[in-house]
């Protein structure tokens, strides 16, 4: 098992960051316009043919940036709809954008629905993945969510139509998929929440010296490279075992999917800590972080979902 980046893995991850980094809209246009949201997906199926470790590190970048967009929702509804065999879906869905909600019938909470025309629809009893049409008409209230970047409202879907479905074994896989990228990108927030609070250690002064130079700075410095790392690490192990089908890998999954959680809750915490009154302010991008590490944590597979499968 090979858990080094490859050259072309790399390359991606130097185009994304530019992207990640220049804005929200850029961020959209890149996903719809490079085929992030097909990355994954094989060629014959209008995909790239990336492996799940190109994802992986893909989305360890839209993690540390906290851009706004339903990229995850969007590149599993494309997965649904091929496994469905709606390949006429997997294009328009590869163009466009889908919101998600995790129920199935009567009125829900969707997010990221807005100005989408398909709501991905997460079972969470049964397992199973639908695709339903997303119409104003299904919306019953908006709603303000805790991260500003992601919408949220309640809808009806009382008697909708279904698009496409997945069960079983095909649900459960495109699931675990879902669990790594989640993970990933949590781990992308850990690291950038290491390198906000690093950065800033080295120019605030107090008594003539840079704080870094104290040993309460410092150790919580340390402590939020060693979560980093460990972060990457798991995410990649757990990514890599899905590629190679490692009969432990869904315990590996749920194991980073865990781990990366604690550690980006963990380090979104400290640097507002590191940075004082500044850490507080709406202007800085602590918050940001800590409120997408919140929300993520709540996503796909939350830590309930992980605990049974570790202790299955």
């Amino acid at each position: 098992m090979d858990l080094y980046p490859t050259d072309e893995q790399r390359e991606l991850v130097t185009a994304a960051r530019a992207v990640t980094r220049a804005g929200a809209a850029d961020v959209w246009t890149a996903a719809t316009g490079q085929g992030w949201l097909a990355l994954g997906l094989p060629e014959d199926a209008g995909g790239l043919g990336g492996s799940l470790a190109d994802e992986a590190r893909l989305y360890a970048e839209i993690g540390a940036s906290a851009v706004a967009g339903p990229v995850l929702a969007t590149s599993t509804a494309v997965r649904v709809a091929a496994s469905a065999g709606r390949l006429d879906l997997v294009e328009r869905l590869a163009e466009g954008r889908a919101g998600h909600a995790f129920a199935t019938t009567g009125s829900v909470v969707a997010f990221d629905a807005r100005d989408a025309d398909v709501l991905l629809l997460v079972d969470e009893e049964s397992g199973s993945l639908r695709l339903v049409p997303m119409t104003d008409a299904m919306v019953v209230a908006d709603l303000t969510p805790l991260d500003p970047a992601v919408t949220a409202e309640r809808v009806d879907l009382s008697g909708g139509e279904v698009l496409a479905e997945v069960t079983g074994a095909a649900a459960e896989h495109e699931l675990v998929r879902a669990a790594v990228l989640v993970a990933a990108m949590l781990a992308g927030i850990t690291n950038a929440a290491t390198d906000l609070s690093v950065a800033y250690a080295g120019l605030r002064e107090q008594f003539g010296k840079p704080i870094g130079a104290f040993q309460a700075i410092s150790h919580r410095c340390a402590d939020m490279a060693m979560r980093a790392r460990a972060a990457t690490a798991v995410t990649d192990f757990a990514a890599v075992s899905v590629d190679e089908h490692h009969p432990d890998a869904r315990r590996r999954v749920a194991a980073a999917r865990r781990h990366t959680e604690t550690a980006a809750l963990e380090n979104t915490r400290a640097t507002i800590q590191v940075h004082g009154a500044t850490g507080f302010t709406w202007e800085h991008d602590a918050h940001r972080l800590l409120k997408r590490a919140t929300f993520l944590a709540a996503g796909f597979l939350p830590r309930t979902a992980q605990t049974e499968a570790l202790t299955a």
